[in-house]
């Protein structure tokens, strides 16, 4: 049975849904682990107790961690500041939420009847086979992808919308080290690879740990930051030359207006229905009008 784990609050709700209704079409049997960071979230989907979808309540956690709930009053960084004056966010949340999927995942990998965890990104929708993934990975113990966009040392060269780890020695520390650098700021690590939330320590599994998989051979995968970076074709992408079947896409920014049947792409990467191929924007036409069907579910 595939392991997956996802994080959101009720506002992603309808997304989180969409990933499981992608799952459910697009994995082999599988149990996702969702963990809810508000009461509406953990309410709403207890009700539905959907059999392969299993509630966590972060409240829960941070009861039975006392470090996770001391995070939540660390000191903001700079970005932390930063991206809570854009979005009128508590900056000490921000910085909060930042160490949710390294320790979620850990967390999930951690229960003695996982073996091996897929994190995802809420945002993400599954178009084929997630068997490609682990394909690729192979034996390797962490699997990660790129952003697929010229180097920017901002944001690193990892995205973290999927993130691969097996309970192996390597990919065991390889989790708890993510997990404990997110938690604890003032690690050694944080002045280089901590001013992207939890992103840029991606970039340090494979010196640290060796026994990691760039996913990206196979699995054909698009964010709104890269869509100008690939071809198309009428069912498949291109990509460094290569046709690749699309696998994902990692639907950041996401802006639907449900009552007026209609969306924005992603308005902070300059993208609109005109400016996209017509292979992506086909895409997030079946994107719409899932995210409308989970939102109406509960």
């Amino acid at each position: 049975m595939r392991i997956y784990c996802t994080v959101s609050d009720s506002n992603f709700l309808p997304y989180g849904l969409a990933l499981h209704k992608s799952l459910k079409t697009h994995s082999d049997k599988f149990q996702l682990y969702y963990l809810c960071t508000d009461t509406e979230a953990y309410n709403i989907l207890t009700a539905l107790a959907l059999p392969d979808l299993i509630p966590v309540f972060l409240e829960d956690l941070k009861a039975e961690d006392p470090v996770l709930a001391g995070a939540a009053n660390l000191p903001p960084s700079y970005e932390a500041l930063n991206v809570g004056s854009r979005t009128n966010i508590d900056p000490k949340q921000v910085q909060f939420f930042w160490c949710l999927t390294a320790y979620f995942t850990w967390h999930t990998l951690n229960r003695d009847d996982v073996d091996e965890v897929l994190y995802i990104d809420a945002d993400i929708c599954f178009f084929g086979d997630v068997k490609t993934v682990f394909a690729e990975i192979g034996d390797k113990s962490i699997g990660i992808v790129r952003h697929r966009i010229p180097y920017n040392p901002a944001v690193g060269e990892y995205n973290v919308g999927i993130v691969y780890f097996r309970k192996t020695l390597k990919g065991y520390q390889c989790s708890d080290w993510w997990k404990t650098c997110l938690l604890h700021p003032t690690n050694p690590h944080y002045k280089t690879h901590g001013i992207c939330g939890d992103q840029k320590y991606l970039e340090l599994f494979e010196p640290l740990f060796k026994d990691v998989c760039v996913v990206d051979k196979t699995v054909g995968h698009l964010a709104p930051w890269n869509y100008r970076n690939h071809g198309y074709t009428d069912d498949s992408i291109l990509w460094n030359g290569t046709e690749q079947p699309l696998i994902y896409i990692h639907f950041s920014n996401f802006k639907p207006d449900y009552e007026n049947n209609t969306y924005e792409i992603a308005p902070r990467h300059g993208l609109n229905k005109g400016n996209i191929h017509p292979f992506v924007k086909d895409k997030y036409d079946e994107y719409f009008n899932l995210t409308k069907k989970m939102r109406d579910l509960p």
